[in-house]
């Protein structure tokens, strides 16, 4: 656990950054999602573009996320007008479209990958961050305690499953793609998460106690696989972590995988069910 003061120290700020861009103002959340996006599609584009060699400079890869992320921006602007989310992804893929015709007339990028990067970073990112911004704004109210649950339920699983599979882990969930990750420390992550949402049921009554537990309990599986899926990504492309951007954590993707990764299904479950 070399590395845990420095993990730590940086959840702390992140968590802090991240709890109070929530809580704020709709504004404050909807930049967070934002910057959270826009960073993680970077980190993503340039992985899935360059592969191992993730050091390697490219305007195309920012703009290509600065694109990805706009939607989100679009988003924020329009909320409160009739059809803001379906003019955000109308907007966005428009301009998405011309950032490819772009490299099409300027022949910039020759290789097919960095198209593929960008449609899948629209697809596995932009979409699911447009989604928490659209769930969490009803009917034109903010309504910051959403987000701030589902975060709080993902942290849970996480802060258990390190632990606990740092502690007794010794027989791994899915070895072929995360080698550390164990049965016990998934098995912990997710009898925290249920007891979390136990938790939040006393005091936030929006969802019943069996809701709760349902909500607890799936989106402790999907944060598992979010988190699965992202070291797949990672291993395919031979490389630790996504980025450097985060001391301990590695880069934002590496940190919000499980976020991203739940967004949709919680969606669901907060359209259907929050009261």
């Amino acid at each position: 656990m070399n590395d845990l003061p420095k993990r730590v120290l940086t959840a702390i700020f992140l968590g802090i950054g991240v709890i109070g861009g929530i809580y704020y103002s709709v504004y404050t959340f909807i930049a967070l999602m934002i910057v959270i996006g826009a960073f993680a599609s970077f980190e993503y584009i340039k992985l899935a573009s360059f592969g191992a060699d993730i050091s390697i400079p490219h305007s195309m890869t920012k703009i290509g996320a600065l694109l990805s992320a706009m939607p989100l921006l679009f988003y924020g602007l329009i909320k409160n007008t009739e059809h803001g989310f379906e003019l955000s992804l109308l907007l966005g893929s428009i301009l998405i479209m011309g950032l490819l015709a772009y490299f099409l007339i300027k022949n910039e990028v020759g290789d097919y990958k960095m198209y593929q990067a960008i449609s899948m970073s629209i697809m596995y990112i932009t979409i699911p961050f447009l989604l928490m911004i659209w769930v969490s704004i009803q009917n034109g109210h903010y309504q910051w305690l959403k987000p701030m649950t589902l975060l709080a339920l993902i942290w849970c699983n996480d802060v258990m499953a390190y632990f606990v599979g740092r502690l007794f882990g010794k027989r791994p969930l899915y070895s072929k793609i995360s080698p550390k990750k164990t049965i016990e420390g998934f098995v912990g992550g997710l009898v925290l998460s249920v007891a979390g949402a136990l938790i939040l049921s006393i005091y936030v009554q929006h969802l019943t106690p069996t809701q709760w537990v349902i909500y607890g309990f799936v989106v402790s599986i999907c944060s598992t696989v979010g988190d699965l899926f992202e070291s797949m990504i990672k291993r395919r492309y031979s490389v630790k972590d996504s980025g450097t951007a985060l001391p301990g954590h590695g880069g934002f993707l590496d940190r919000f995988d499980a976020f991203i990764f739940v967004i949709p299904i919680a969606t669901l479950f907060l359209y259907l069910w929050w009261k």
